[in-house]
This record gives C-alpha cells, structure tokens and sequence, in this order.
C-alpha cells in the first residue's frame, strides 16, 4: 500500500533533494543529503517546532507531500533516541550506514517527538526515489498562539 509522508519547511528546502538536512540530525551526519519526513503534517509541524524558540516566529514555510509506491521498499528502524543519548553516536552511524548501504530508499524510523508516530528519512540519491511522487509545494502558516509570551 503507497503511503504519503510530509515536510513542513521553508520554501527554499521544499525541492526534497536532501540538501536541507546537510547539517546533521540524530541519524544521519553533518554532509549527507537525506530528507526528513512524517507520517502527517502535524507530526512535521511539531519536528520543526522543537528546534523553535518564541522569539523565532516561523515564516515563509510551506508544506510538501511526497508519496511512496507501494513497490518501493522502506527499511524500518525501531529505535530513535533523542540526542542526550549516549547512543547518539550510534544511532547516527546506523542512519550513515543506511544512506551509504542502498538497501532502501526510504527508512521508517519512530518519531522522539511524539511516541508511536512515525518518521521518514528519504534518500535522494536512491534508484528508487525517481519512484516517489513529489507535489508541489503549499504555503503552511504555523498558529501564531504556539508562539504567544507565556
């Protein structure tokens, strides 16, 4: 069955060509391309909010969906530890094998940020992800009440 993921981003990343995430995450080191993705535009939503401070009111985002046939085969990594971790390290060299490795063109890893949800690690430069059918991108206004002075 063809699933659909979701990137809540500025304009400039919504190509989905993994240069957005060149500076690193938990799984995957600084100089990868690989893009980021969620099972839902609110989970996306809450992966950028995060990384957000009050002062730091969002514009310019928009909100691109991605959906993977149900051909193209999605590795599934079930553990996703946040980044005080001390196997952060090793996380992020099994998110480097993996992009390095070809066995898939997508990984299906759980989101920290919300249990039992799920994100997505897309890599760019798989044979498969000319499968992936990318839309175009909409313009996404993050609720200016997430950023009201407490």
């Amino acid at each position: 069955m063809a699933i659909t993921v979701y990137r809540v981003c500025r304009r400039i990343f919504a190509s989905l060509d993994g240069e957005g995430a060149r500076s690193g995450r938990l799984l995957d080191s600084p100089g990868r391309p690989v893009v980021h993705m969620a099972q839902s535009t609110a989970l996306a939503m809450l992966e950028n909010l995060v990384h957000m401070s009050r002062q730091d009111y969002p514009t310019g985002y928009v909100v691109v969906a991605a959906t993977v046939p149900d051909h193209v085969r999605i590795v599934e990594h079930l553990r996703y530890l946040d980044s005080t971790s001390s196997d952060a390290a090793r996380e992020r060299t099994a998110g480097d094998q993996w992009l390095l490795s070809g066995e898939s063109a997508v990984l299906r890893v759980p989101s920290a940020v919300v249990a039992g949800d799920w994100n997505y690690m897309i890599n760019p430069r798989h044979l498969d992800f000319a499968q992936i059918s990318i839309e175009s991108p909409v313009p996404f206004q993050f609720d200016e009440r997430l950023f009201e002075p407490e």
